[in-house]
């Protein structure tokens, strides 16, 4: 059974984690723990409790565009930095990968944000991809690209609001 839980070191010792990206593999083993004290950045594990190993796992911060950045995600001049959060991280271990991980994490990952957005105020919701085929996953689960930055992508507050709203049973 998979089952999300907060970050914590124990739970990442129990099995090598491997997504395929050594970025992704790298941070999790050796920097995640310190971002967490540091309250940097909160990181959800997705975990196999059977199997005793992470699945996968997700992080979130806050993040600000700048005006500029703002006007390339948004389309329109800016005045003023856009605030925003960061789906800082998201990757799914090797042995996991084509079952639906992926889009649960980010599901857990938006639903999050969806409930954060009614206590903290932010715009939109960003991820720097770290190639073509991770953008293409984010496409598909409704950002679009920033006009002038294709691994860069957003998703506005309000259209996060209104998809959580669409799942919502009248």
């Amino acid at each position: 059974m998979l089952i999300a839980r907060p970050f914590t070191s124990a739970a990442i010792k129990l099995h090598p984690f491997d997504c395929g990206e050594p970025e992704l593999n790298e941070w999790l083993a050796r920097y995640a723990s310190q971002s967490e004290k540091k309250d940097n950045v909160r990181t959800t594990l997705l975990l196999d409790e059977e199997a005793q190993r992470v699945a996968g796992y997700f992080s979130l911060r806050t993040f600000e565009l700048s005006a500029a950045d703002g006007e390339s995600a948004m389309g329109r001049k800016r005045r003023y930095p856009v605030p925003a959060m960061l789906l800082a991280r998201l990757a799914v271990d090797n042995d996991y990968k084509g079952h639906g991980v992926g889009k649960l994490l980010l599901f857990d990952a938006l639903q999050r944000l969806v409930a954060a957005a009614d206590d903290i105020g932010f715009e939109i919701v960003v991820v720097h991809a770290l190639h073509e085929d991770a953008a293409c996953f984010y496409l598909k689960h409704g950002f679009r690209r920033f006009l002038d930055h294709e691994l860069s992508l957003f998703l506005t507050t309000k259209d996060l609001r209104a998809t959580f709203a669409a799942a919502e049973p009248s």
